[in-house]
């Protein structure tokens, strides 16, 4: 719903300026297609000790974006915050603060993702990911993998 918001106002803003700005709409049908399956997760294994750690909301969106990504450009992207998502999970070397940070900026990076791509907002989700996950070796390599195929794709610097 927030999407489908967020693109009318960037077609309002363009209809009140006469000039089209650009941007790409964020993506909604394929998104709420992706998110209304039902919540069979099939692409993170949670386990008793991780239930209600990560937000289902966030989940659903890295669902999506895994979903949305296959086939396309961004695939390896989409698989990598997928097993980033499934390692923190299965780390023991978090906590269940830093894990729930975490799902909810892996969620936000993955709207990203699959949206318009703001660099500087990316930028500074993946920022937040590396802030907290600096100190655990296993997680410090899927973040800079992730910071590597963004980069890879032009779409940070």
């Amino acid at each position: 719903m927030n999407a489908s918001m967020m693109n009318h106002a960037m077609d309002e803003m363009d209809m009140v300026t006469g000039i089209r700005l650009g941007g790409d709409r964020i993506p909604v049908s394929q998104l709420a297609q992706a998110m209304s399956r039902p919540m069979t997760n099939n692409h993170i294994t949670i386990s008793n000790s991780s239930v209600g750690v990560l937000n289902t909301g966030d989940l659903a969106k890295i669902n999506a974006v895994i979903t949305i990504t296959e086939g396309s450009d961004v695939e390896e992207l989409g698989q990598n915050i997928k097993d980033f998502a499934q390692a923190v999970l299965d780390s023991d070397e978090v906590t269940k603060e830093d894990k729930h940070d975490i799902g909810e900026l892996l969620g936000t990076l993955s709207e990203q993702i699959a949206g318009k791509r703001s660099k500087p907002v990316i930028e500074s989700i993946l920022k937040g990911i590396e802030d907290r996950v600096k100190s655990v070796n296993t997680l410090w390599a899927f973040a800079e993998k992730i910071g590597k195929l963004l980069s890879g794709l032009g779409i940070i610097s």
